[in-house]
């Protein structure tokens, strides 16, 4: 039905055939995680090293962003004033 259409075309060509460098988008992380999973499995320490980095990561990065939530909090009750005028219904 719509086999002649220009977005038909432009989909199919690109789908299963990525021109210049966009193979390498897909390749890279693929070879990576393989070298990765090698690299494990010939020096099993190494998993527990990632795993380390990773955990240290995330605690950090939930560190950072609880400080800076309390440093927040902490300002916006300092610079937020609240006036009650007379004959205020609350």
């Amino acid at each position: 039905m719509f086999t002649g259409s220009p977005i038909f075309i432009r989909v199919r060509e690109s789908r299963f055939a990525p021109r210049g460098r966009g193979s390498w988008l897909w390749l890279a992380p693929g070879v990576t995680l393989l070298l990765l999973a090698l690299a494990i499995m010939i020096w099993p320490e190494l998993l527990a090293y990632l795993v380390a980095i990773v955990l240290a990561a995330a605690g950090a990065a939930l560190t950072a962003w609880g400080w800076a939530m309390r440093k927040a909090t902490r300002h916006q009750e300092r610079v937020s004033t609240y006036r009650v005028y007379p004959g205020d219904v609350y």
